[in-house]
């Protein structure tokens, strides 16, 4: 797997083999940072359930300011932080080995924030509202954040979750992107500008 835009460009991504950390393919990458366009500039980015690293890693090479990575597998995070060093990004990331509640919490305790996170659960755990939820429980999203929830389309995400309103969707065979973005303090959520993949 390669990175496929920014300062690493082409540079080889290593991940562990198997379904249990499946990588999103290249051309889903390539369409969610469509999407994502001038947003990931100077971002701080949130990374959930990261398996090989290479949704982060895509993120710094084109910009982001820094990121952080949960994993729960042990050999996937040797696999993630093999990574991390090998494209020079010790400085700028950290990778750690937690199970996404418990982090999500640890993340908020610490006043962390971020302007993107990104998840991608395994499929049958159908997750992705309630880690919605602990994001907004926790207030680890910067104000206007946005969460990128990567699921199955057969499971179907509230249009609201606590202070996150889903604000795009895209869909792609059996796959989905679905886009919350935090609302103002008056209750109207912020439209997400995006370009169109």
């Amino acid at each position: 797997m390669r990175i496929i835009a920014g300062s690493e460009k082409n540079r080889t991504v290593k991940c562990k083999k198997g379904l249990e950390t499946r990588p999103t393919l290249g051309i889903l990458r390539e369409a969610l940072f469509s999407i994502l366009n001038g947003a990931v500039a100077g971002s701080r980015f949130l990374d959930l359930f990261s398996g090989s690293g290479a949704i982060a890693l895509e993120a710094l090479s084109r910009g982001a300011e820094r990121a952080v990575m949960i994993e729960s597998d042990p050999e996937a995070l040797a696999i993630l932080i093999g990574n991390i060093n090998a494209l020079g990004y010790a400085e700028r990331c950290r990778a750690y080995k937690n199970d996404v509640f418990r982090a999500v919490a640890i993340l908020g305790r610490k006043g962390e924030q971020f302007d993107l996170i990104f998840m991608d659960p395994p499929y049958n755990q159908e997750v992705c509202g309630k880690v919605v939820e602990a994001v907004d429980r926790n207030g680890i999203s910067a104000a206007g954040g946005l969460v990128v929830c990567e699921h199955h389309k057969g499971e179907k995400l509230a249009n609201k979750i606590g202070n996150f309103r889903k604000s795009d969707e895209r869909i792609y065979r059996n796959k989905v992107f679905t886009f919350y973005r935090q609302e103002k303090e008056n209750g109207q959520s912020e439209a997400y500008k995006g370009e169109k993949a």
